[in-house]
């Protein structure tokens, strides 16, 4: 999701209500000007093998994901991945190998993802405002409310090990 100006400011609770009436809102515009996107997801190993994954505030509850993010203009795909990280949970890639690219339909919109397997040290930090809980899960455990293009990425991810 893109920054909301002075979200600091906001409490929790009510940044995480404008953080689902723009994740609509942006699914309307997209279906309504088809735009082409460029974006990245991750799948964060840390030094266990073990999978971090997501809980979003804003998307389906319950349902873990991964780190993903869009790319700003100027930006590389990695350069996104990392920001998206960091904003996301508070962590940096040591390394980023990119492991797989697909195009998405994404309610009207195209979007050219890019997905990495990235190696992070650490525990992550959320914000409890965009990101709901983060948790590291083995890879043999991963959990069963999990969406399916994010089972797909972690598998795809989980091939390039060394």
């Amino acid at each position: 999701m893109p920054d909301i100006p002075f979200a600091g400011l906001m409490p929790p609770a009510l940044h995480r209500a404008v953080l689902r009436v723009g994740e609509r809102a942006r699914r309307i515009w997209w279906r309504w000007r088809r735009p082409q996107l460029r974006g990245c997801a991750l799948v964060p190993l840390n030094a266990g093998g073990e999978v971090l994954m997501v809980r979003h505030s804003y998307r389906a509850k319950g349902e873990w994901q991964l780190v993903t993010g869009g790319v700003d203009g100027g930006e590389t795909h990695e350069q996104a991945a990392q920001r998206e990280l960091g904003e996301e949970v508070g962590l940096t890639a040591r390394t980023l190998t990119q492991v797989l690219r697909e195009p998405v339909e994404m309610h009207g919109a195209t979007n050219d993802v890019i997905v990495f397997l990235a190696r992070v040290e650490g525990t992550p930090r959320i914000d409890n405002r965009e990101i709901a809980e983060a948790r590291f899960f083995a890879a043999d455990a991963l959990p069963d409310a999990m969406s399916e293009w994010a089972r797909r990425y972690v598998d795809a991810a989980l091939a390039h090990r060394e």
